[in-house]
């Protein structure tokens, strides 16, 4: 076994470790956060919001009203609320932007190692034959340059059959009067 046949594996588990990372920082910003230890949801309803949610709108935290400052009592724990709702959802987005972001480029560099490492077998190895290998396998069907390349007709003549006389080139050409 080549080395190149060897390690035909490393670019698909290269580019699958890292959409695995991508989705893994996906989830984590939109699981729901973690409830405040003075109680309650980081939520507008029953359960707590996505952290995504939060760090885009933190309105919807859910700690209702910002109680009067003559209440000292209510609104030190709702300020407490808010701040642990908040740090919460800054928290999950600090420890998931970064996994997402490494994950991502480790997705892409074996995405562009796998188009690197396929690009790289398409160059077929062809022998030359029938001729006794002077000439290449792809070549012009006339002296004159051409836009398309012909096989070489000597590489499909079975051995012992002699090639065709060539064509007289056309009457016209570079270099000659056209009528």
């Amino acid at each position: 076994m080549s080395q190149r046949t060897g390690t035909r594996w490393i670019p698909p588990v290269i580019i699958g470790v890292g959409l695995f990372g991508v989705a893994l920082a996906i989830s984590g910003l939109l699981t729901g956060l973690p409830g405040p230890s003075v109680g309650g949801t980081c939520g507008p309803g029953l359960g707590s919001e996505p952290a995504i949610v939060a760090i885009f709108d933190p309105v919807t935290i859910g700690a209702g009203p910002e109680p009067p400052a003559t209440n000292a009592a209510a609104r030190t724990q709702w300020t407490s609320f808010v701040n642990q709702c908040q740090n919460s959802a800054n928290n999950r987005a600090f420890a998931t932007f970064p996994i997402l972001v490494v994950s991502a480029g480790v997705a892409v560099f074996g995405l562009l190692l796998f188009r690197r490492r396929s690009r790289s077998r398409v160059t077929p190895q062809v022998e030359a034959g029938g001729s006794g290998g002077s000439q290449p396998p792809w070549s012009a069907p006339s002296a004159w340059p051409s836009p398309y390349a012909v096989r070489d007709p000597s590489f499909w003549r079975p051995p012992g059959v002699t090639p065709a006389p060539p064509l007289p080139p056309p009457p016209y050409g570079p270099g000659s009067a056209v009528p």
